[in-house]
């Protein structure tokens, strides 16, 4: 009987499938992108303040369970950064989507500007940390997590300055691009 230590070990992959299946990276980028190019035309007040039904259906639909879905089948893939970025983005575009309604719906709460500002400083802070995980990617990626960062910051101080949300606006396009 001969020695197992000699023997070659053969190594399938976790998941056979991985290798044929593509990316669904396209997908995920192409409605964060859109998604935060129309949200940010209304925050650069480019548009209407009546358009903010079509951003919330837009925003839950593809910016949200669009990139839940591509999300998932990153992690599929095995490429757990870009399931990380996707569905926790895509669960950013459907929360602000229902808060957006909610606010709608509830007209005797008032707006929460301090709690707003809070939350979109937290995914600031998630978006920088995301930001560090790119620096070994390719330049493309980095602006694209280099300036959402900036974006959530700017929106953040926006929640009490009209003037910063309105330059936040024009980050957004620029990073939605």
């Amino acid at each position: 009987m001969a020695d197992t230590a000699e023997m070659p070990v053969e190594t399938k992959p976790v998941n056979p499938h991985v290798a044929t299946t593509c990316t669904a990276g396209p997908i995920g980028l192409t409605a964060f992108g859109i998604t935060t190019i129309l949200l940010n035309f209304l925050n650069a007040e480019l548009i209407g303040k009546d358009t903010i039904t079509l951003i919330i259906c837009y925003g839950m639909f593809h910016g949200g369970m669009i990139q839940i879905l591509a999300g998932m089948w990153e992690v599929y893939r095995g490429n757990i950064f870009g399931g990380n970025a996707f569905t926790s983005y895509g669960g950013f575009w459907m929360g602000f989507a229902l808060f957006e309604i909610l606010m709608v719906i509830s007209p005797l709460n008032p707006p929460a500007k301090d709690g707003k500002a809070v939350w979109l400083a937290v995914w600031g802070v998630f978006t920088l940390l995301n930001f560090i995980g790119t620096l070994n990617a390719n330049r493309v990626v980095q602006f694209v997590f280099a300036s959402l960062t900036t974006l959530f910051f700017m929106l953040a101080i926006g929640v009490h300055s009209h003037g910063m949300h309105v330059a936040a606006g024009y980050v957004g396009i620029i990073c939605g691009s």
